[in-house]
């Protein structure tokens, strides 16, 4: 049955009855502000917008109500002033109101949205459903006798939870999907396992939501895409897709088939913006081979820079490139073995000038403040030229021998710099070992360089396992006060004797009397990355000490409450582990 829209006539406020008593002013009939709502209603045809005309009636009296009305009056209380002035502007607001409501038919129904794609992956057994609600909550699990202190932190177990939950092929249910995805729009170090997690229905939630947009330019663009077989499909989403969606597409065609994936980005190059170009070049990275040469060669004469830098750095991991060949005929033009003096030495000589053909090779000819220009420039050749060239240029010498080469005229820091950097950029483990040098070496005598930062960059390119063994044996011979980034390149959970080492250096720290919070980055690495069953290790060391007269005023009981904490975590991990792991079985 139809509502009847025609309008009812609005009363007014009564007319005061002595005109004479100035604080009863009458108040303005709505209509001074809207016009006839049945007269609008038929001019739409009773569509739902009957009120656009009255408009801008309505923002008058908004903006009066905003500023004040000893600021604006509405052109329908003109006539009104003092304290009767804000009364009236109510009354024809709310007039205004139930008019606007009144004289409406309901608009068209909106078309439904499609239904949620399936995802045929197995649903989250109860526990770890209950688990994540948790996380995703906040709430702090119980702590060791009640202390709030001791309580892990579960944001930061977050990040683990996810990564478990996808590795086992598990999705979210529907109901958590909202606070999944303003987690990960919260937190941009959740978004790639989040989504995966959210997987197809998260998308398909996200584009209801404009706050979730993120997702659909993030790890999920890729949930759709073509096979990498069907031409067709990969062309219309190369031509129109998103550019996150081209990016995916780029490192799936890639992945199957190099060469097409190749031909498909230089198919578009010339028309692409720059910073795309400058991604999708990065892109190549991944499966970088010597049949990119050709493409990349191209790229070094590209009217952007960065573009250029790229492709020139991409060259030179490719050791059999032209550009790599170029490179080290420099390198070992500026550097070689001086045997005129006493034992062998390597001598240096810095290039005198940045030519254009170097500068299209990659090198930037201005150095940053504070660097000068010779060595700014050799910094760069070295580091671009492969490193399979220094063997022949010193004797057959291999990289340990070389590393131990002194050299002159105090170029050793800039030299060994460069080789890092070198080493890093074509992950060669050999030259890694080398410039790390034995791990029991005080760091600012090691071989290579003293920079903890570069020794992390050093320890990436080692495998695992020899990763973790030689900061466990760093640890021991130094302790944890220059450990921190050197722990945070190493495999999680971390592998013995590097878990020992980091339990055994911080009960040295405790008996020696120093505070917790001296090293709190340690302790929250280690809640994180110690395997499980480390708790079991740490449990004698979460009682309160007796205190001797030469440690720290309270220290122990603080110690007491971070182990308390890192064993509560610990466990927390192992439940978090075996309620995903028992229902996959």
């Amino acid at each position: 049955m139809e509502t009847d829209t025609t309008p009812t006539t609005l009363p007014t406020l009564p007319t005061p009855t002595t005109p004479t008593t100035p604080t009863t002013p009458k108040t303005p009939d709505a209509d001074a502000f809207l016009p006839e709502a049945a007269e609008a209603t038929a001019a739409t045809g009773g569509t739902g917008t009957a009120h656009r005309p009255e408009a801008g009636a309505w923002e008058e009296l908004v903006t009066a109500a905003l500023l004040g009305t000893d600021r604006r009056v509405p052109a329908g209380l003109a006539g009104l002033s003092g304290p009767a002035l804000p009364g009236a502007l109510l009354d024809a607001a709310a007039l205004h109101t139930v008019r606007r409501r009144a004289g409406l038919r309901p608009g068209p129904a909106v078309p439904p949205p499609e239904p949620a794609p399936e995802d045929h992956r197995s649903l989250l057994p109860g526990a770890a459903r209950r688990r994540l609600d948790q996380l995703l909550a906040g709430r702090a699990a119980p702590s060791p006798a009640g202390r709030r202190g001791a309580a892990p932190d579960l944001a930061e177990l977050l990040p683990q939870w996810l990564a478990l939950a996808n590795e086992r092929g598990y999705r979210a249910p529907s109901a958590t999907l909202p606070a999944l995805l303003d987690a990960a729009r919260a937190r941009t170090d959740l978004r790639p396992q989040a989504l995966r997690l959210a997987g197809p229905r998260g998308l398909w939630l996200a584009r209801l939501n404009p706050e979730w947009r993120f997702a659909l330019r993030g790890a999920g663009a890729g949930s759709s895409l073509p096979d990498p077989g069907d031409t067709e499909g990969v062309q219309a989403l190369w031509g129109e897709g998103l550019f996150a969606e081209r990016i995916a597409l780029l490192g799936a065609v890639r992945a199957k088939d190099p060469a097409a994936g190749l031909a498909l980005l230089a198919s578009t190059w010339s028309a692409e913006r720059a910073e795309d170009r400058l991604m999708f070049l990065d892109s190549l990275r991944t499966g970088l081979r010597d049949a990119d040469e050709e493409f990349l060669e191209e790229a070094l004469g590209d009217r952007s820079r960065n573009v250029r830098a790229t492709a020139a750095e991409l060259l030179s991991a490719l050791p059999a490139s032209a550009l790599a060949g170029r490179m080290a005929g420099r390198a070992v033009a500026c550097v070689g073995l001086d045997r005129t003096a006493g034992p062998p030495t390597i001598a240096v000589e810095a290039p005198h000038e940045c030519d254009p053909a170097m500068q299209r090779d990659g090198l930037v000819a201005v150095p940053p403040t504070g660097r000068g220009e010779r060595s700014w420039w050799l910094g760069q050749l070295v580091e671009a030229a492969p490193l399979s060239c220094w063997p022949a240029r010193f004797g057959g010498r291999g990289p340990e021998e070389i590393v131990a080469l002194p050299v002159g005229d105090d170029w050793q820091a800039e030299l060994h710099a460069a080789w890092c950097r070198a080493a890093v950029r074509q992950r060669d483990a050999a030259w890694s070992r080398a410039l790390l040098g034995s791990p029991a070496t005080p760091p600012a005598t090691g071989p290579g360089t003293s920079s903890l930062a570069e020794r992390a960059q050093l320890l990436a390119t080692l495998p695992a396992g020899e990763r973790a063994g030689w900061v466990g044996s760093f640890i021991a011979a130094h302790g944890l006060s220059e450990a921190f980034q050197l722990l945070g390149v190493c495999e999680v959970p971390w592998a013995e004797p590097l878990g020992g080492a980091v339990i055994d250096a911080l009960d040295i720290a405790r008996e020696a009397g120093s505070y917790p919070w001296s090293f709190s980055g340690v302790m929250g690495l280690a809640e994180r990355c110690l395997a499980p069953e480390a708790a079991r290790q740490l449990e004698s060391l979460t009682a309160r000490p007796e205190e001797a007269d030469d440690v720290s005023p309270g220290a122990g009981g603080y110690w007491s409450e971070a182990f308390q904490r890192l064993v509560s975590t610990l466990r927390l991990r192992e439940a978090m582990r075996t309620e995903l792991t028992e229902a996959a079985g």
